[in-house]
Parts: structure tokens; C-alpha cells; sequence
């Protein structure tokens, strides 16, 4: 993935986020296949909802959705930033840096360093980083500039940075393409132990001036690694599984890490037994003997490494370990989580160590910390009559953390809610975030014995409370108020669309991990049970609107449909408020056009801090969203094809306004294509020609077929063709 210690080919594995860029409507695309000859399309800012009041729960911390990938060094890992007196310090490679103060508009080309400046809340520090940052909601809009194995850095400079922070093997090509540019270039190694992991936090945080924020962070990632290290402690040595982490090597086929190397460091810090062997600070092939001698009980990899993992795992030596017997197989986490040790080391190494341990830590006797309250964050509603007040619980159940909002009300009122249907004599309502950590908690010992647990640590009686759940966090909630003279119409929302988001009459039923999108609509006027019923039917609209616009993609059949919503999602209703009964609570009504505008605009704000899912984000994204890799087009893109570096030029591609029009045109024209809303996308050929051409930069007089995945429509493999032989072409190929 990046040139001096490239591990797997993920380079060509689209991720997640951008800078603010087109809305990609399908009449915008088809004006851009009949404009005049150049293929340059002018940039659209993304449709606005109507205004409505926010209001935002806390200034906590967001809490880690997943992260952008970040594959470590092969070699030994280098220094982590350590701070000097009073802005300078000494980066990675041991070089000096010096700034007059703290950076005021920093190129992150390093996305383990991006990671821990968002985690700082230094989002307005951060001018630029690479197509491989995402997630994360401080550097959503921000401008790119490139790929992070070979960044564009005339992209770099334009940003006028004081300070480029790279990773170590890109130190030489930047420094001597910034030089004259007034910016310091400061090199940035992922550590590959966790004390590393946190020494980096707080050199970045002194750098920063952000030293509070950075002991913030390192005690949250602290809290999570103490309970695991507690709790595992009560798990005798000969009960310890035997934990591999495999990985896709460039060349084909799988390895793991060795000593020094983030693999070894997860295991250990989870509980597991890692392999002993290998060199130390490298990936390399297992040998068979090993293999069998070792035999992991345990074996988890990056979702992107997911197709090579899948190939390698059925056959000898990999398909004879005891973790692929009586129908086990491979657990995939984000890879950001799995491939670096940055400011969300802890939650994923209790989230890993709750996975290998679910039997374990679901027994009562494993348990190591208290059930308690932890703190409650009042939430501001207003305008709302029958609220007496609404606070976010945060609570530790299971030595873990959750987290609930929770409205109670003045009298008792009745609900309609899509999880309890309507419920009548309710004094409280609320929405309940559980952590991955408890997810198999929950499922093993039942739903009822996980919920008389939840409403005994929070004291509340569960037949006058109403209570929906997600696996989204509390901190990632949007509150939204629209009002109409004495009319308020409030939504609290919590919405993740990263693994269960779906089409309905398209996708088939199946059980996903919570992701969900919950609704809470308040109305400040009396609405009858039909008319909070046909609230629910509004919200539910609005929600799709918003994810529709937002192009988020169904997780079952990402490259034919856009999701309507995740196979969880949940809308509450109280059939409360003052003044005479509201029947109707459609489209043409007052009520009904609130009640869309905040829902709307909440969902599409709780994405951006759940999942840091910006509307503009960049193709590159919307590439992964769709499943495509590129190094698995085919043959032509292959990594040991007749052309090893394809992928990563077409990758590279993607920061140019005519390559991103191209694609973002592909999308929408796919789309419409599926729908039966264009039967003949003949012209968009033209398009992808001169497209082809422009990349080239001379005459392409056809497009070859590059792309032999069966998968891609159409148009979309039109699309990846053109930019293919553009890029070819431009080499003389």
C-alpha cells in the first residue's frame, strides 16, 4: 500500500471521505454527457435542507466508527513524534522540526497521524490530507491530495501549509518537492507497541497545544485496555486461545506479522497467544510446519483483505486450523482498527478481545468492574410541553461502557413506536447505545436478560418506559428543531449505514450487526395515535430521502441499488402535545413538512459524526462503497498483471476534476440505468473517450476493455476502462 513498506495491495481498496465536491443527480450527469467538448463539468455544492435550529448533546469526544486504513511498516517502525521546547520536536526519522507556534494549517499525508489530530479536535488545523482519510467527521470536507502511497504534492503545497506531515518513506519526495514553500515536513512512523501509541497522542497534543485533549484520548484508549487486561486475567493460561491476525501480501497469497509488528501487539494486548515466530517488524508467509505446529484457534483480518484471506483460508495449510472447524471462519474489522495503533487502539483491542473471548466475558464471574452510572450530559430541549427534561446516561453494564438518551415526561403519555408499537402510560422514552464489546453478550444470553439488565442499572420501570436501540453512539447524536409560529417539531437522531444499510424489495432478510438509524420525533402540538402513526411514515421518508441524496449504498447490493434505510432502523412517535389533536401529519401539512425537515437534516448530520459521511465525499469513497477494488478488475489491474501499477494510477487519477466527473456521471448513470430510467447510455461512451483522451494527453481513438469483473454495470465498467486506458496510454502501453 505505500511505497517502502507496502504490505497489502490496498492501495487500489477504495475507503471512506472527501472534500465538499458535485451532487451527483442523474440530470447533472446526462447535461454533462450533451455540454460542449470539454469534459471538465462545473462543480455544484450539494443541495441544502431547509434551515433548521441545531443543537448538539455534548463536546465529548466522538467515539471511534471505524477509522481510515493504515497499513504498518514491513521494517521496524520508526519514533513516534516526541515534543521539544516550545514547538519544536523530533519526528520519526529522529529530525528536528521547528515551528514559530502551533500549525495552523497542517497536510496530513499520514492517515495514523490524521487519525490522532481529529481525536485533539484540531479539525481546523488540518488544511489537506490524502483520499485515504475518512470516518471522521473533522476532516470530512477537507480538501485531498491524492493517494497516501504517492501524494500529489503541487496538490500539497496549493493548500499553503506551515506544516506536511508524511510517512516515513515519503520524507525524501516531499521534501524536495516542497522546498521553497516555507512548510516543515515532519515524518510520522505508526508505532508498533501501544506505549508508542500513546506517547504519539501527547507529542501531537504538546505540538498542538492540545494537551488536555491529548491525556483525553490516551485515558479513553487507557480505560478500555485496563478493563481487557482485568478481565482476561481471570481466564487461566491453558483456556488462552492461540489469536493470527492474516494479511493479503502484494505478491498473492496471506502472511502475519512477527515481533515488532502491530499484529503481535494486538494479540498480546488482547489476551490472545500470538505466533513467535517470523523476523521481527515484518510480515512474512508462515511456514506449513508452523502453521500446524501453531494452529489458531482465533484468525481475524481487514475487511478489504477479505477476498484474498477468503481464497487462502480453503485451502492446506490454512483450511486445517481449529478456528475453521465445526464452521468457523475469519473475523473482519475495519481495517484502520486491525493495521495501526492510533488513538482508537483501545476500543478495537477491547472490541477484539471480546470477540475471541464472547464465552468468557459473558460469564458473570469474568466480570471486573462495577454496574454503574458513570455521568449523565443533559440534552436542551425546548418548546416540547409534555418534556420534563432529557439527559444521555453513561453507564458501565458488562465492564463496558453504554450509553442511553432518555426523555422523560411531565404525565404519563402514549407512544407510537415501531419497536413496542403503541404503548400508553409511558413516563419516559429513550434510545440505547450498546457497544460492539456486549454485542455477543446480548445475542448469547437473549434479548429480554441484556434489557432487565439495561433497565436495572438506569432504575427505570420497564412497563411505563420505551426504549429503541443501535449499535450507533450516544456522542454521534443530532438534535434538530424546526418551528412555525407556536409549532415545534424537534428530532433526535442517531444514524450508522456502514454494514446493514439495505433496499428494500431488492435485498433479502438477513441478521446484521446494529448499525441502525433511530428517530425520535417530539412535536410541541397535540398529535392524535394516527397522527404520530403518520408521523412515523414521514420520518421514515425523510430517512430515505437523506440516504438517497447522500448516495449511501445498500450493503447487500452496493453496485445495483442505493439503501432505503438499515434492516434495523426504528421511529418513535409520542401521541402528545397541546392544543387540539392533529389528525393528519402528511406531506401537505405543516406538521408533516417539519417533521421532514428535521429528520432530514438529522439523519444526514448524525452519518457525518457516526460514520464521517460527508454528501460531497470523494469518488474514491463512493468507489469502496460499491465494493469495487481495483486491483480485482481483472487481469489489466492485477498486481501481477503485464502492468503492476494500474490501480494505483487510475487511484491516482481520482484527484482530478475530469477523472472524478467521469466516475461521479458512471454513478448516477448506473443507477439510472437499473431503474429503467435510461435505456440507452450510448452517449456516455463520448464522454469516456475524450475523458480517456484528457488523461492521456493525446488522441485515444477507443477504449479498451480493461475490466472483466462481471459484476460492474455497464456504464460503470465504461467508466473504469476509460480511465485504465488513459493511464496506459499516457505510458506509452
Amino acid at each position: 500500500m505505500q511505497n517502502p513498506a507496502r504490505q497489502a495491495p490496498a492501495s487500489a481498496r477504495p475507503p471512506k471521505s472527501d472534500p465538499p465536491a458535485r451532487a451527483s443527480g442523474t440530470l447533472r450527469a446526462l447535461a454533462a454527457l450533451v455540454a460542449a467538448a470539454a469534459l471538465p463539468l462545473a462543480a455544484e455544492a450539494p443541495a441544502q435542507a431547509p434551515s433548521v435550529q441545531e443543537q448538539t448533546p455534548s463536546p465529548a469526544a466522538r467515539p471511534p466508527a471505524a477509522t481510515p486504513r493504515e497499513t504498518p511498516a514491513l521494517q521496524e517502525q520508526p519514533r513516534s513524534f516526541a515534543p521539544q521546547e516550545p514547538y519544536g520536536y523530533t519526528d520519526g526519522l529522529g529530525r528536528t522540526v521547528s515551528l514559530a507556534g502551533p500549525p495552523e494549517r497542517t497536510v496530513s499525508a499520514a492517515p495514523g497521524a490524521t487519525e490522532i489530530l481529529c481525536a485533539l479536535d484540531a479539525g481546523d488545523s488540518v488544511a489537506a490530507v490524502t483520499l485515504d482519510d475518512y470516518y471522521f467527521e473533522c476532516i470530512a470536507a477537507k480538501p485531498r491530495i491524492g493517494p497516501r502511497e504517492a501524494p500529489d504534492w503541487g496538490l500539497a503545497a496549493g493548500a499553503d501549509p506551515d506544516l506536511v506531515i508524511v510517512e516515513p518513506g515519503g520524507l525524501e519526495a516531499a521534501l524536495e518537492a516542497l522546498s521553497g514553500t516555507g512548510a516543515q515536513v515532519a515524518a510520522y512512523g505508526g508505532p508498533a507497541d501501544l506505549e508508542g501509541a500513546e506517547a504519539g497522542i501527547r507529542a501531537l497534543g504538546a505540538l498542538f497545544g492540545r494537551q488536555a485533549q491529548a491525556e483525553r484520548a490516551v485515558s479513553e484508549s487507557r480505560a478500555y485496555l485496563d478493563a481487557i487486561a482485568a478481565k482476561t486475567a481471570k481466564i487461566p493460561p491453558e483456556r488462552r486461545k492461540r489469536v493470527m491476525r492474516l494479511r493479503a501480501l502484494p505478491g498473492g497469497g496471506v502472511g502475519t506479522g512477527g515481533p515488532g509488528t502491530v499484529d503481535r501487539a494486538l494479540a498480546e494486548a488482547a489476551g490472545g497467544v500470538p505466533w513467535t515466530g517470523g523476523e521481527d517488524g515484518r510480515i512474512s508467509v508462515m511456514p506449513p510446519e508452523d502453521f500446524a505446529a501453531f494452529d489458531p484457534q482465533y484468525v481475524y483480518a481487514c475487511e478489504e483483505d477479505r477476498a484474498a484471506v477468503e481464497s487462502a483460508r480453503t485451502a492446506p495449510p490454512w483450511s486445517g486450523a481449529s478456528a475453521f472447524r465445526n464452521g468457523g471462519g475469519v473475523r473482519y474489522f475495519p481495517c484502520a482498527l486491525t493495521d495501526r495503533l492510533s488513538a482508537h487502539a483501545g476500543y478495537f483491542v477491547a472490541w477484539l478481545s471480546a470477540d475471541v473471548y464472547s464465552d468468557e466475558y459473558g460469564d458473570p464471574a469474568n466480570l471486573a468492574l462495577p454496574r454503574e452510572i458513570l455521568e449523565e450530559t443533559p440534552v436542551a430541549l425546548e418548546g416540547i410541553p409534555y418534556v420534563k427534561g432529557a439527559r444521555i446516561v453513561h453507564y458501565r453494564l458488562f465492564d463496558f461502557v453504554h450509553r442511553t438518551l432518555l426523555i422523560e415526561f411531565t404525565s404519563p403519555q402514549t407512544v407510537v413506536t415501531t419497536g413496542d408499537g403503541a404503548v400508553h402510560g409511558v413516563t419516559a422514552i429513550g434510545n440505547s447505545y450498546s457497544p460492539p464489546m456486549v454485542w455477543n453478550i446480548n445475542h448469547k444470553g437473549g434479548w429480554e436478560e441484556a434489557q432487565a439488565e439495561l433497565f436495572g442499572v438506569l432504575g427505570l420501570d420497564r412497563s411505563k418506559t420505551s426504549l429503541i436501540f443501535t449499535g450507533a453512539d450516544m456522542r454521534n447524536l443530532s438534535v434538530k428543531t424546526a418551528r412555525h409560529g407556536d409549532l415545534t417539531v424537534t428530532a433526535l437522531v442517531t444514524a450508522g449505514a456502514e454494514t446493514n444499510a439495505l433496499r428494500t424489495s431488492r435485498d433479502p432478510g438477513a441478521f446484521y450487526e446494529p448499525g441502525t438509524i433511530n428517530v425520535i420525533v417530539l412535536s410541541s402540538r397535540l398529535l392524535s395515535p394516527g397522527g404520530a402513526a403518520g408521523a412515523v411514515i414521514v420520518a421514515t421518508e425523510a430517512k430515505t430521502a437523506a440516504l438517497w441524496d447522500m448516495d449511501v449504498r445498500s450493503s447487500e447490493s452496493p453496485l445495483a441499488n442505493p439503501a432505503t434505510g438499515t434492516g434495523t432502523d426504528d421511529v418513535m412517535v409520542p401521541a402528545a402535545g397541546e392544543g387540539k389533536a392533529v389528525e393528519y401529519t402528511g406531506g401537505h401539512g405543516k406538521v408533516g413538512e417539519l417533521v421532514a425537515r428535521v429528520v432530514y437534516d438529522g439523519v444526514t448530520e448524525a452519518l457525518l459524526k457516526q460514520n464521517g459521511k460527508h454528501p460531497g465525499r470523494s469518488v474514491w469513497e463512493r468507489l469502496g462503497e460499491r465494493g469495487i477494488d481495483l486491483a480485482e478488475l481483472g487481469p489489466a489491474f492485477s498486481r501481477t498483471g503485464p502492468d503492476p501499477d494500474l490501480a494505483d494510477d487510475v487511484k491516482a487519477l481520482l484527484t482530478d476534476p475530469n477523472a472524478a466527473a467521469l466516475l461521479e456521471s458512471a454513478f448516477s448513470l448506473s443507477d439510472a440505468v437499473v431503474m429503467g430510467h435510461l435505456k440507452d447510455p450510448a452517449l456516455f461512451e463520448a464522454m469516456a473517450l475524450r475523458a480517456a483522451s484528457a488523461v492521456a494527453g493525446a488522441p485515444v481513438d477507443r477504449i479498451r476493455s480493461l475490466v472483466e469483473d462481471a459484476r460492474i454495470p455497464p456504464v460503470l465498467k465504461t467508466a473504469l476502462d476509460a480511465l485504465g486506458t488513459g493511464a496506459l496510454v499516457r505510458k506509452g502501453r
